[in-house]
C-alpha cells in the first residue's frame, strides 16, 4: 500500500474504508483464535510482542497495538477528507499514510492542508497543541484543518483553542 495516495472522490474514500474494515475483521478472526487456544499470560504477552493483528491498509501482519492507533487514525483520516470533499468539491486532496513528511491531508494545490488523530484524550501526548502550532505556523496554505476523534473534548475547549491558535478550525468528530 502507497504511503501517500491522492483522493478525488468519495468513492475512492469507501475503497479504502472497506479495506480497512476487511482487514480489521481478517485481525478480529486472528485474534479469537488465539484467546480461545492460549492462557491469559500468552494471549497478553502476544498481544504486546507479536505480530497478531493485519496492517489496515496493506493487509500485512502488525503488532496489534500498533493495528489499534492505525486502524483509528486511517479511520479519522477518511472521515475529514470525506468533510472536506463536501467543502471543497472541486478539490482533490493527498493523504500522507502512516510517518510520511507532510501534512495528514493536503489539497493538490496546497490551499488546503490538515491533521488528522484518534486518541482516548485530545491532551494525549500533546498532540493537539502540536498539531495546531505547525498548522499556525503554516504561511501558505488559506484554510487549516484540525480533525480528531475523543471523548472528552467540549466546546469549551474547543472554543480556548481556536482562540489560542486563530485561523485553525478544529472538527471534533462525533463518530468515524
Amino acid at each position: 500500500m502507497a504511503n501517500t495516495v491522492t483522493i478525488n472522490s468519495a468513492d475512492e474514500l469507501r475503497t479504502y474504508k472497506a479495506t480497512i474494515l476487511s482487514n480489521l475483521a481478517k485481525s478480529v478472526w486472528d485474534i479469537s483464535a488465539i484467546i480461545e487456544s492460549e492462557n491469559a499470560q500468552e494471549v497478553f504477552r502476544q498481544f504486546k510482542f507479536e505480530k497478531i493483528a493485519t496492517e489496515p491498509l496493506s493487509g500485512k501482519p502488525e503488532n496489534l497495538v500498533e493495528v489499534i492507533n492505525q486502524s483509528q487514525t486511517y479511520l479519522v483520516t477518511l472521515a475529514a477528507t470525506e468533510y472536506l470533499l463536501c467543502l471543497y468539491p472541486e478539490k482533490a486532496f493527498i493523504l500522507n499514510w502512516g510517518n510520511v513528511s507532510g501534512y495528514d491531508i493536503e489539497s493538490t494545490d496546497g490551499t488546503i492542508v490538515a491533521e488528522c488523530f484518534a486518541a482516548t484524550s485530545y491532551r494525549s501526548n500533546g498532540k493537539l497543541t502540536a498539531d495546531m502550532k505547525r498548522l499556525c505556523a503554516n504561511q501558505t496554505a488559506l484554510q487549516k484543518y484540525e480533525f480528531f476523534y475523543a471523548n472528552d473534548f467540549s466546546d469549551v475547549s474547543k472554543e480556548y483553542y481556536e482562540n489560542k491558535y486563530a485561523g485553525v478550525c478544529i472538527v471534533k468528530l462525533e463518530s468515524i
